[in-house]
């Protein structure tokens, strides 16, 4: 997917006020000069580290992770945590943020809307946290084939944008509204009416078609200037609009294409370099030049061939089954249809059911949890604990801590360093979230609201009292006749 070229766009537009060298040299597509514009806080004493070294901890994490070293993007994330762990909203938020992306460059998309979405839910973010945030769910939900949702991701992220100081941010909704646009009007396309993935997709998930247009148009139409504009930008509308000419049936547009694939990678160059390819290919069927399209998955290397079957990547195994049925080869051709379909069924069930919307109906169980993603492995057993004991009212930090074989200290801080409360917090919170959802099901059974409160745990009626308001901001007798 061409989700790190939108990172590197919203890295770089975050920190254009704080950290100006990093911004430019990351809007410029050069992540390993940016790297080294804030590398020296990996030689800083942790008792020296400012409010600026924490946001440069956070932008080495993300050059790294552009660069494809997702372990020392782990870590600089978690040092960068560690550093504000005193501060409750900003450590939740950075949490959600850099989880959110990590888990986007593993095409986790269940799990990385439900971080990005519980920044856009978070009232203590900013307009530029949330911005960044819809921009991350449009890009999942895109992938997901769950294209309105996606739109509407970035309606509201325009929105929001609109009245922000950083012009940039409308500049980059109004590149990702006209990928979008490209991607989907190449893969919806008569000639590649037999990928069932995107077909299927477009009848269900997506505005009609004069509707749609009137959507790509509001979101690319901006009076917002950033002069010079960043070369990220530039070269991705010109990618787009060689794309676009090649679907058309343009061959002359394949070359300059074709050079950008094998020589133009900014990021993470083996899974970029496969991405365009399949790009490529993909446009290539759309205009009828099956030759090209041939020609160009014929050049993947062995590396590039690897990643192609790795988890969610369908349009690849499209790509290559259509290449056996055009080379004759049908035999081939339906085993690899049959893997497409596998894979594209397999992500559906396993993904898109859990994504959820930017602003979710109430409902508990989460097959698939950001909360415990963000936790470290051997935490996670602790979380998973307490979710399967929140009945309990004597279920207590002393014996999740037990549980895992760790003190409560160490229990308190890794949680509170890796998703902004501790253990306590947590049980308190997701016994309230469990309340509020079953006075809003309806499927709720006839009983008091005290009989409610005590399935979950809570015996108190201060406590549920105090505690709910806190939370919803409104009694549990408001959410019930509202």
């Amino acid at each position: 997917m061409f989700s790190t070229i939108y990172f590197a766009l919203c890295s770089g537009l975050a920190q254009r006020g704080t950290l100006p060298g990093y911004a430019a040299a990351i809007l410029d597509g050069a992540a390993e000069r940016a790297y080294c514009t804030v590398d020296e806080v990996l030689d800083s004493a942790a008792r020296k580290l400012g409010e600026v070294d924490v946001a440069r901890l956070v932008a080495a994490g993300d050059a790294s992770l552009l660069l494809g070293y997702d372990e020392d993007a782990e870590d600089l994330y978690r040092r960068a945590q560690k550093f504000t762990v005193n501060d409750n909203d900003r450590l939740r938020i950075m949490s959600c943020r850099n989880t959110g992306w990590q888990l986007m460059m593993r095409d986790r998309y269940a799990t990385t809307a439900k971080c990005f979405a519980r920044i856009v839910q978070d009232g203590a973010a900013t307009a530029g946290e949330r911005i960044e945030a819809l921009i991350g769910v449009a890009l999942v939900q895109h992938q997901l084939g769950l294209q309105r949702d996606a739109d509407n991701a970035l309606l509201e992220a325009a929105t929001l944008a609109d009245g922000h100081a950083e012009p940039g941010w409308r500049i980059v909704i109004g590149l990702l509204a006209r990928e979008f646009d490209v991607q989907l009007r190449i893969r919806t396309s008569t000639t590649l009416n037999d990928h069932a993935f995107w077909s299927s997709a477009q009848l269900v998930q997506t505005y009609a078609g004069n509707q749609r247009a009137d959507v790509t148009r509001r979101l690319a139409a901006t009076t917002a200037i950033l002069a010079p504009l960043p070369a990220l930008i530039t070269q991705r509308n010109d990618y787009l609009e060689r794309l676009a000419a090649l679907a058309d049936g343009d061959r002359l547009a394949a070359a300059p294409l074709i050079a950008i694939a094998h020589h133009g990678h900014n990021f993470r160059s083996g899974i970029q370099g496969l991405l365009t390819k399949i790009d490529i290919a993909l446009a290539a069927f759309a205009g009828g030049l099956d030759d090209v399209a041939e020609a160009v998955m014929g050049k993947l290397n062995r590396t590039e061939t690897e990643l192609g079957t790795r988890r969610c990547n369908f349009d690849y195994l499209y790509c290559v089954a259509r290449i056996a049925a055009r080379q004759g080869n049908p035999v081939q051709a339906l085993k690899l249809y049959a893997n497409y379909t596998a894979e594209a069924l397999r992500c559906l069930r396993s993904e898109a059911p859990e994504s959820g919307a930017i602003h979710p109906q109430p409902g508990r169980a989460l097959a698939v949890d950001d909360l415990s993603a963000r936790l470290p492995a051997k935490y996670r057993r602790a979380y998973r604990h307490i979710v399967e004991n929140l009945e309990r009212a004597d279920l207590s930090t002393r014996e999740v801590a037990a549980q895992i074989g760790v003190t409560e200290r160490a229990l308190q801080m890794t949680f509170k360093s890796s998703i902004g409360m501790t253990p306590g917090g947590l049980i308190r919170k997701l016994r309230l979230e469990g309340i509020r959802d079953e006075l809003l099901s309806d499927a709720r059974v006839n009983g008091s609201i005290v009989d409610t409160a005590s399935r979950w745990g809570v015996k108190s009626r201060s406590v549920l009292a105090k505690g709910y308001r806190r939370q919803f901001h409104e009694s549990p007798s408001e959410t019930i006749y509202g």
